[in-house]
C-alpha cells in the first residue's frame, strides 16, 4: 500500500473528486494535495513564493484568488472525509485528523503544471500519484493538452486518473 500519495488539486470538481479518491483509497497514507499556479496563465509574479507540504491553517495570503479557492476546496474536502472540519489540528507543520491520525499536507508550487508536478513527484519520494482528467480526446486534448498524460509518461510512479 503506497505510504506518501500526491495529489494535484486545481480549480475543479475533477480536483475535488481526485483527493476525495486519494483520501478514501489510502487511508494509511501520508497526503499531499498539491495546486499549481502557471504564472503567465494566472498573471501571478514571476517571484511568487511557493509553499511546500504545510498545514491547511497556514495558506492565508498563499498564491492567489484561485490559489484559495483551490484551499478551501481541500478543507471542505477533508473536513468530509475525516467527520471534522477542516480546522484540524498541527503535526511537524502538516495537518492530522485528531480523530484518525491522518495527515494532509497542502503545497503550493508555480509554474508550468506538467514540469512542476513530475519535479516534485521525483523530488517528494511520493510513491502513487493521484490526478483527475477530463478525459478528453482528438483535436481538443491536442489543442489543451494534458497535464495528466504529461505526468504519466515522465513518471515511473504508479498514478491512479480520476474521471
Amino acid at each position: 500500500m503506497p505510504r506518501n500519495v500526491l495529489v494535484a488539486v486545481d480549480d475543479s470538481p475533477l480536483g475535488r473528486e481526485a483527493l476525495a479518491y486519494a483520501l478514501d483509497a489510502f487511508p494509511d497514507a501520508r497526503v499531499v494535495a498539491a495546486h499549481v499556479a502557471f504564472l503567465e496563465f494566472d498573471m501571478l509574479p514571476s517571484d511568487t513564493p511557493e509553499v511546500d507540504a504545510v498545514g491547511l491553517d497556514e495558506l492565508d495570503g498563499v498564491g492567489d484568488e484561485t490559489a484559495q479557492r483551490v484551499f478551501e476546496a481541500i478543507r471542505d474536502v477533508v473536513g468530509e472525509r475525516s467527520g471534522v472540519d477542516g480546522d484540524l489540528g498541527s503535526v511537524d507543520g502538516e495537518r492530522e485528523n485528531s480523530e484518525d491520525g491522518r495527515t494532509v499536507a497542502v503545497s503550493f508550487l508555480t509554474g508550468e503544471p506538467g514540469d512542476r508536478l513530475v519535479e516534485y513527484v521525483e523530488a517528494g519520494g511520493f510513491d502513487h500519484v493521484v490526478l483527475g482528467t477530463h478525459g478528453r480526446d482528438g483535436v481538443s486534448r491536442l489543442l489543451i493538452g494534458s497535464v495528466a498524460e504529461d505526468v504519466v509518461r515522465r513518471t515511473d510512479v504508479p498514478t491512479t486518473l480520476v474521471k
